[in-house]
């Protein structure tokens, strides 16, 4: 690929980044000042009844966090990879790798600077680690890679069902895993919704990164 394709990839990547980042941060503040304002509370009244009223069990819960975490998504990212590889789509598979390591970096920001303790709330907490609650990691992460997944599989098709199809397929995907994180009990009801904001103000760099290079 020519140089100044990859100047203009890096650079959109990397101001994005740092909006992206700016917004984490002020996310992160605006919680943590608003965790004694009545968040915790708000937390700690809803988390038992979303869990109870999404369409997962304790059991099937487990099972569906997998895709979500560290070693279910490796092997996504590096399938695509392969393929991409294979098919001599560089920038693809710098974007991708861009997407899935980057995204550590923001959810670290709120990792960093708050160290929120997980709920204990569910199962007494059986299901919920002793670190970084807030926001939620498997929130980001499935959003930017699946995300990213879905979009360039409905932008290699005009067909408008198709597309509505996938669109709805990867948004209930991605909605179940989420949703397993809650009836775990493994964080609370605002590190998601922060983690929804984070992930797609992150997918939105990504794809907007892509649309520029008109790949």
């Amino acid at each position: 690929m020519p140089s100044p394709v990859w100047q203009q990839w890096a650079g959109t990547l990397a101001l994005g980044l740092g909006i992206c980042a700016l917004l984490t941060f002020a996310m992160t503040i605006a919680a943590k000042t608003q965790v004694d304002q009545g968040l915790q509370a708000w937390d700690a009244r809803w988390l038992p009844v979303v869990a109870e009223q999404l369409p997962l069990n304790f059991a099937r819960s487990i099972t569906w966090e997998s895709p979500g975490n560290l070693l279910g998504m490796l092997p996504v990212v590096g399938i695509f990879v392969g393929i991409m590889v294979a098919r001599s789509q560089p920038l693809l598979v710098a974007t991708m790798l861009a997407a899935y390591s980057l995204q550590f970096a923001l959810v670290w920001i709120g990792w960093g600077y708050w160290n929120r303790d997980r709920p204990g709330l569910i199962a007494d907490g059986v299901a919920a680690s002793g670190l970084h609650s807030f926001p939620s990691g498997h929130t980001v992460v499935v959003i930017t890679v699946y995300g990213l997944l879905a979009y360039l599989w409905g932008r290699a098709t005009r067909n408008w069902v198709e597309r509505s199809l996938i669109a709805i397929a990867a948004i209930g995907y991605i909605g179940l895993i989420i949703s397993s994180r809650l009836v775990l009990g493994a964080h609370w009801p605002s590190d998601v919704v922060v983690g929804i904001a984070i992930g797609l103000l992150w997918l939105l760099t990504v794809v907007t990164t892509l649309h520029r290079l008109k790949l």
